[in-house]
């Protein structure tokens, strides 16, 4: 069931106390009306804020809310103490009256007077079919104390459907001709996922009264703008695909088949560097991490989320390929920081990620395909680890001479270098080299002017300076993770000596620097 037709059932059988997590109050309490039908003027309606104090919002509301003042003796002042406000309307006289508090979390947070209001009213709304309805931002939980007294509902963000009506009632209000049938979905895509309000304002901004186009773009921007006021989400804006990332054959068949499967994703959440983000999860004594965890976890469980886990050396293009993925297919890529959510308050930290979650499902309508990222899995908890093992596990190693190649013909071009500047350079100087060291060798070049030797000079590949590091890491992933470059398990065989590429330099005769 929707939210009104859950909010009809609970009025029926006569609940006092709902907690309602919403996107837009505004919007919540006009369904609440919409959803009385011709009882609406009929019904006592009233709201709370911390600026206003207590209002009627119709004939009937403002009618009680004017008794219940005079009978508890409380001047209208003084009714933007929440306290006292919950003391004044338990009254039972005003049969079916129903009062909007706007965002109750802030108050019964640090007020334990705020709780016991709240529960004072339980019974005697039940007795006379009056209602509290506390307004919250989604992902928001009750305090214990009301765990077992109050009704939990939430309002689902706008469906493609219903932004759809939004988008036509715009042109409608422009008196310009209605746009066509793929107009209307390409702003389903770009609004789905905000609240009906943000998604009203953006269309309007972006639709053009004189010439009826919508810019499109206009409505992406303004959605990014809204997603990243959530702490821990942010939209990736670059323009890469997968001819943009050299090496990778497997792992690129791999989620263009995905991509193109019959569960495909909406959007691509990547987290990056995860062996961080809930490292000590099991140790830290605030429990932050371990509360953060258990719902992640339920979260992927219970939305069935398709998770990838993609485990190599520093600089090895995981990152870039999930970027690159996203791109040649034309989904946002949404970088999922549970780092960035965490809060000083353990309550505020698992609200961030649960409303994360929350606007995460509404983007992606549910079609979610996680990949997440790990330069170690020393300190990933085995049962995050499992949920990996659908998606499958891929180790991205150091490129291959091939693959070498290809990404440095792709960083030459992106830095535009000249000639000259690979005069004397040959792909097989970079032994040992990331994607990552190789870009770093080219922005060099170009940033300084000189040629890819000089520029060589001046980077030391992790191979060489974490030596055992880097080589513990590809002697655990071999034989137990499938391979990023190739079809089939990895399997590594060490080497017998890695030796430092950087070209030596000495003085020649002639005063010029030759290589030796």
């Amino acid at each position: 069931m929707n939210f009104v037709d859950n909010f009809v059932s609970a009025r029926n059988v006569g609940t006092p106390l709902i907690k309602i997590n919403t996107p837009d109050a505004a919007s919540t309490i006009a369904n609440v009306r919409k959803s009385l039908g011709k009882d609406s003027a009929n019904v006592p309606l009233a709201a709370w804020d911390a600026i206003t104090g207590l209002n009627g919002i119709n004939d009937k509301g403002t009618e009680a809310v004017t008794k219940m003042l005079s009978a508890a003796n409380l001047d209208k002042d003084a009714t933007t103490s929440l306290p006292l406000t919950l003391a004044a309307i338990r009254n039972p006289e005003h049969k079916d009256f129903i009062c909007f508090i706007h965002n109750a979390h802030l108050f019964w947070a640090n007020d334990p007077i705020v709780i016991q209001g709240v529960w004072n009213c339980r019974d005697c709304y039940k007795a006379n079919g009056m209602m509290l309805l506390m307004m919250t931002p989604l992902g928001t939980i009750l305090p214990l104390e009301l765990n077992n007294n109050v009704l939990s509902l939430e309002e689902a963000l706008p469906t493609r459907a219903e932004i759809h009506q939004i988008v036509k009632e715009m042109y409608s209000f422009a008196h310009v001709q209605e746009p066509s049938a793929s107009v209307y979905e390409k702003a389903g895509d770009a609004l789905v996922g905000i609240a009906a309000f943000p998604a009203e304002q953006a269309a309007a901004m972006s639709l053009n009264k004189k010439t009826g186009h919508l810019n499109i773009e206009g409505l992406w921007e303004h959605k990014k703008e809204i997603v990243k006021a959530s702490p821990g989400l942010s939209f990736y804006s670059g323009k890469l695909t997968l001819d943009d990332m050299g090496g990778g054959l497997n792992i690129k068949t791999y989620g263009s088949a995905i991509m193109n499967g019959k569960r495909k994703a909406n959007i691509i959440l990547r987290v990056d560097e995860i062996e961080k983000a809930f490292a000590g999860a099991g140790t830290d004594t605030s429990g932050v991490k371990g509360d953060l965890l258990g719902n992640f976890l339920s979260w992927i469980e219970d939305k069935g989320v398709f998770c990838m886990l993609l485990l190599g050396v520093p600089g090895a293009s995981k990152s870039h390929f999930i970027y690159c993925l996203g791109g040649s297919f034309d989904k946002p890529v949404i970088n999922f920081d549970i780092a960035g959510m965490q809060d000083s308050l353990v309550g505020n930290s698992g609200k961030n990620l649960r409303n994360a979650e929350a606007t995460v499902e509404a983007i992606s309508d549910g079609q979610i395909i996680l990949v997440a990222t790990a330069n170690s899995l020393r300190g990933l908890p085995a049962e995050l680890l499992s949920r990996f093992e659908k998606g499958g596990i891929f180790f991205f190693d150091l490129p291959s001479l091939e693959e070498r190649k290809q990404i440095l013909d792709l960083k030459v071009k992106k830095y535009k270098l000249t000639t000259e500047q690979l005069a004397g350079f040959d792909v097989s100087m970079t032994t040992n080299y990331t994607g990552r060291e190789i870009e770093s060798m080219c922005d060099k070049a170009d940033r300084l002017g000189v040629t890819l030797l000089e520029a060589a000079k001046y980077v030391v590949p992790l191979a060489v300076s974490q030596k055992a590091t880097i080589e513990e890491l590809r002697q655990s992933a071999s034989g137990r993770y499938l391979a990023a470059s190739k079809p089939g398990l990895y399997q590594y065989t060490p080497p017998k000596e890695i030796v430092s590429h950087t070209p030596v330099v000495s003085e020649g005769g002639s005063g010029q620097r030759k290589l030796r």
